[in-house]
Protein backbone atom coordinates (compact mmCIF):
# COMPACT_ATOMS: atom_id res chain seq x y z
CA UNK A 1 0.00 0.00 0.00
CA UNK A 2 0.99 3.44 -1.04
CA UNK A 3 2.01 6.37 2.11
CA UNK A 4 -1.13 8.14 1.51
CA UNK A 5 -3.10 5.27 1.66
CA UNK A 6 -1.97 4.33 4.87
CA UNK A 7 -3.01 7.64 6.04
CA UNK A 8 -6.35 7.73 4.83
CA UNK A 9 -7.16 4.22 6.38
CA UNK A 10 -5.37 4.97 9.71
CA UNK A 11 -7.36 8.52 9.01
CA UNK A 12 -10.75 6.70 8.66
CA UNK A 13 -9.94 4.33 11.76
CA UNK A 14 -9.04 7.26 13.87
CA UNK A 15 -12.10 9.32 12.91
CA UNK A 16 -14.46 6.44 13.57
CA UNK A 17 -13.19 6.00 17.95
CA UNK A 18 -13.79 10.15 17.96
CA UNK A 19 -12.47 10.67 21.45
CA UNK A 20 -9.76 13.15 20.40
CA UNK A 21 -7.12 11.28 19.52
CA UNK A 22 -4.53 12.37 17.18
CA UNK A 23 -1.87 11.06 15.04
CA UNK A 24 1.31 11.93 13.63
CA UNK A 25 2.92 10.35 10.53
CA UNK A 26 6.24 8.92 9.64
CA UNK A 27 7.63 7.08 6.39
CA UNK A 28 10.94 5.63 6.76
CA UNK A 29 12.02 5.42 3.31
CA UNK A 30 14.97 2.94 4.01
CA UNK A 31 12.91 0.22 5.41
CA UNK A 32 9.88 0.92 3.50
CA UNK A 33 7.66 1.43 6.43
CA UNK A 34 4.83 3.72 7.68
CA UNK A 35 4.30 4.93 10.96
CA UNK A 36 0.96 6.14 12.25
CA UNK A 37 1.95 7.53 16.15
CA UNK A 38 -1.27 8.21 18.35
CA UNK A 39 -1.37 10.43 20.86
CA UNK A 40 -3.00 7.42 23.32
CA UNK A 41 0.51 5.80 22.74
CA UNK A 42 -0.77 3.69 20.05
CA UNK A 43 1.25 2.98 16.91
CA UNK A 44 0.12 1.25 13.97
CA UNK A 45 3.30 0.17 11.36
CA UNK A 46 2.46 -0.56 7.66
CA UNK A 47 5.19 -1.39 4.74
CA UNK A 48 4.47 -0.88 0.93
CA UNK A 49 4.38 -4.35 0.44
CA UNK A 50 1.46 -5.43 2.24
CA UNK A 51 -1.85 -4.47 3.00
CA UNK A 52 -1.50 -5.67 7.25
CA UNK A 53 -0.23 -3.65 9.70
CA UNK A 54 1.30 -4.21 13.17
CA UNK A 55 -0.46 -2.18 15.95
CA UNK A 56 1.36 -2.03 18.97
CA UNK A 57 0.01 -0.75 21.96
CA UNK A 58 0.27 -1.36 25.96
CA UNK A 59 3.04 -2.80 27.55
CA UNK A 60 4.29 -4.51 25.06
CA UNK A 61 1.39 -6.21 23.27
CA UNK A 62 0.77 -6.83 19.42
CA UNK A 63 -1.34 -7.20 17.13
CA UNK A 64 -1.59 -7.98 13.51
CA UNK A 65 -4.52 -6.58 11.56
CA UNK A 66 -5.73 -5.93 7.82
CA UNK A 67 -6.98 -2.78 6.90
Amino acid sequence: MSFETFIQKVSALIARVNDGTTVRFHHDEEKGRYYANCSDGTTIIGNSSALRVTVRFGSGHQAMAAI
